[in-house]
């Protein structure tokens, strides 16, 4: 299983000092939220862990058991998601499922585990099929970006406030498949402030900001 190990990081931005000294392991089979006001390093917390970020001090290292991962290696078994990320809004759901997988699936989904796939996230393929992106809700497009996550298979998921923009039943779907995924040996990094997300959590990681 992966780990990720944060060793006294410190994260500047101009003269403001966003995370400091942080020590941590994240174990591969566990759930571990991240929590702060807005503004405390959350976001910036899990691009570090996602290596999009460098810390100005300290060191992060991922492995496999006891081997070390290059970066490029590491980046292969993650899986992100962000506000930032935006499924293509010219394309049908199933169309981007096909894109983003491509660079990780040697074969195409097949029809039963895309519909699998909708199920899982709440999302029916009736109301989707032949529909381009730009035509969802918000909470279907989130839907769908778990989705990707989903049929991704990657031992790294890193969530940043997973739970926004969803009904009920939606964060309840998250909380779920965060479980699931701890419980067949994934780590799961989530940045949240949803009481219910850091209650289910295995372990927590608070940041005060500065």
């Amino acid at each position: 299983m992966v780990s990720l190990t944060f060793s006294d990081v410190t994260k500047r931005f101009g003269g403001r000092t966003v995370i400091e000294g942080l020590s941590a392991t994240l174990a591969g089979g566990t759930v571990t939220a991240v929590t702060g006001a807005n503004g405390s390093g959350k976001s910036t917390l899990l691009k570090m862990a996602a290596k999009l970020l460098l810390p100005d001090a300290g060191k992060i290292v991922a492995r496999d058991g006891e081997q070390e991962l290059c970066k490029a290696s590491y980046r292969s078994r993650l899986a992100i998601v962000t506000p930032e990320f935006h499924a293509y809004p010219k394309l049908t759901a199933r169309e981007n499922l096909d894109f983003f997988l491509s660079f990780r699936r040697a074969e195409a989904l097949s029809d039963a585990l895309y519909e699998q796939l909708l199920e899982r996230v709440g999302l029916a393929p009736g109301a989707v099929d032949g529909k381009m992106v730009e035509q969802f809700s918000t909470g279907m497009k989130k839907r769908l970006h778990f989705a990707i996550l989903l049929a991704s298979e990657a031992d790294v998921w890193l969530l940043d406030e997973p739970g926004a923009n969803l009904d009920a039943v939606g964060r309840s779907m998250v909380r779920r498949e965060a479980r699931l995924a701890a419980d067949g040996g994934k780590l799961v990094l989530l940045a949240t402030n949803d009481r219910e997300e850091e209650a289910e959590a295995d372990a927590c990681i608070s940041l005060s900001g500065r």
